[in-house]
Order: structure tokens, then C-alpha cells, then sequence
């Protein structure tokens, strides 16, 4: 025997099935717009983050700037200084230079030699003086020449004058350090 079902079940599957459908769709899309509210709200936030950094890496350099400006300059006061005490270094070797020149020279002179001239031009120095003999002459050579304050040590001249010789030698002048 055939049974008929008269009631509407299936339609009201088919309603209540496409019910759910909607309500799933409609919830479906609900959670996309929150997921995709929070994808955004974490991007932002990771913007005005990164933000911030430029911001405070900006000043950060501005400020590294300045302080290496400064740098440069306490730099160009370094060498300004050094430069002038190495000025200062060099003209106290030059204040204590000439008297330890004539300091030298007048324990170098033989007692039979006298110097009558004395003429500086940079580091050449000409002696002029007079002498009893070329013995005291050579004698007065070889000791400059021994000295660690004079150099290239030559006689320029040497002439008998009445009962004395005159004698003229040139020297480099060796300052000491």
C-alpha cells in the first residue's frame, strides 16, 4: 500500500534549510567585517607606530647633528691648539737655542783666538776673529766641528794681519730639539 504524505515537511525543510543559509551568510559576513575591522585597527596600529619612530629617529638625527657639528668643531680647536703649542714648543727651542749656541761657542774658542764678528742668517752662521796662528785656527775648527750644535764647518778665509791672522769660517747651526 501507498502512503501519502500530505503534511508539508519537505517545503519546511526547504524554508527552515534556506533559513540557516541566510542566517550563516548574514553571520558569515558579520565575522568578516570584525576580522576585517581588526586586521585594520592592527595595521593602524602598526602605522602610527612606525610613525612614531620616524618621528623620534628624525629627532634623534637632529640631535646626533648638532652634537657632531660640535664634534667638528672641538676637533678644529684641537688642532688650532696643538698648532699653537707646537708655535710655542718651537720658539722656546728658539729662546734657548741662541744661548746654548754662545754658551758652546765661548767654551769651544781656543784662549789664543778671539772673535771679533758674528753674523746669523737663519741656520748659516759666519764667524770673523783673530787668531796668533792657523794651529789655534784649525784647532778652533775641529773643535766646532766636534760640537753637536754646529755643522758643516768651513774656513772661508785666513790672511795674515800685522802679528795676528784673521780668519773668517762658516757654520750650519744645529738647534737643539
Amino acid at each position: 500500500m501507498v502512503k501519502i504524505n500530505l503534511l508539508p515537511i519537505r517545503s519546511e525543510l526547504r524554508k527552515k534549510a534556506l533559513v540557516e543559509h541566510v542566517v550563516l551568510l548574514a553571520l558569515c559576513i558579520v565575522l568578516v567585517f570584525i576580522f576585517e575591522w581588526f586586521v585594520q585597527a592592527a595595521i593602524t596600529g602598526q602605522r602610527d607606530s612606525l610613525q612614531q619612530e620616524v618621528a623620534s629617529t628624525k629627532v634623534e638625527i637632529k640631535r646626533l647633528t648638532i652634537e657632531a657639528g660640535e664634534i667638528e668643531k672641538f676637533k678644529v680647536q684641537k688642532q688650532e691648539l696643538e698648532r699653537k703649542l707646537d708655535v710655542i714648543q718651537a720658539l722656546n727651542a728658539k729662546k734657548t737655542g741662541p744661548v746654548e749656541i754662545l754658551d758652546e761657542l765661548s767654551l769651544i774658542i781656543p784662549e789664543k783666538a778671539w772673535i771679533t764678528s758674528l753674523d746669523n742668517k737663519g741656520d748659516n752662521l759666519v764667524l770673523e776673529g783673530l787668531a796668533l796662528d792657523n794651529t789655534t785656527i784649525a784647532t778652533f775648527m775641529k773643535s766646532l766641528q766636534a760640537s753637536s750644535h754646529f755643522d758643516n764647518v768651513a774656513l772661508i778665509l785666513s790672511q795674515k794681519e800685522g802679528g795676528n791672522h784673521k780668519f773668517s769660517i762658516m757654520c750650519k747651526i744645529k738647534l737643539p730639539a
